[in-house]
């Protein structure tokens, strides 16, 4: 158990290998269609995703910033030497992983090309269409706002383009509201998607 916990990587290695062994256990108990194991691949895999990214959004909004706005200079420099730019890092990969697994999600599940897939139109309740591409669309509004105006303004931030001082302050302005704007959309996209799939 110690070898198993004693990194990160151990640990995350060792759930993911818990997690496909209880699926070949109940793929081999229960038959599961090319589908049906398709869509749950995809879903997982969105689904995870989605909770790391909005996990980093939380993290960001909560832990990150109010600590490079209490630290002094010498925190400040430590924050953006070694925590920011890799919460950047999995925050940028995350995102385009949701968003590359959701847009696939949507052909197995019906929302897409459904005549194609299923070889039928397959129905779906007006509602549940609205609350799916409702969610859709903000979760590709949250993806902008981190790869068009995030990003660019946290290599401002720190110091991986030249700016001035004016320029830098002005670049963290932009980067907190961002994220502030982030925060406010990942609730809702989050419980439109949870209604879309459970609730109709």
């Amino acid at each position: 158990m110690n070898a198993l916990l004693s990194s990160a990587r151990n640990a995350l290695l060792a759930g993911i290998v818990l997690a496909l062994a209880a699926i070949a256990v109940g793929i081999a108990v229960e038959r599961v269609d090319a589908l049906g194991f398709t869509s749950f691949v995809l879903r997982a895999i969105h689904v995870v995703a989605a909770i790391i990214w909005v996990g980093m959004i939380w993290f960001v909004n909560f832990v990150q910033h109010p600590a490079v706005v209490a630290a002094d200079d010498h925190g400040r420099a430590t924050l953006f030497r070694l925590v920011v730019p890799h919460v950047a890092t999995i925050f940028r990969h995350t995102s385009h992983l949701v968003l590359l697994s959701g847009a696939l999600l949507l052909l197995p599940t019906g929302y897409l090309l459904s005549p194609w897939v299923f070889g039928a139109q397959f129905h779906m309740s007006m509602t549940k269409a609205l609350l799916l591409w409702g969610a859709a669309a903000g979760a590709v509004a949250m993806w902008v706002f981190v790869h068009m105006i995030i990003w660019p303004n946290l290599q401002i931030v720190l110091g991986e383009k030249a700016a001035n001082a004016e320029a830098k302050a002005a670049a963290r302005a932009k980067v907190a509201l961002y994220a502030r704007a982030n925060l406010l959309l990942a609730i809702p996209v989050t419980v439109l998607m949870v209604a879309a799939a459970h609730l109709f």
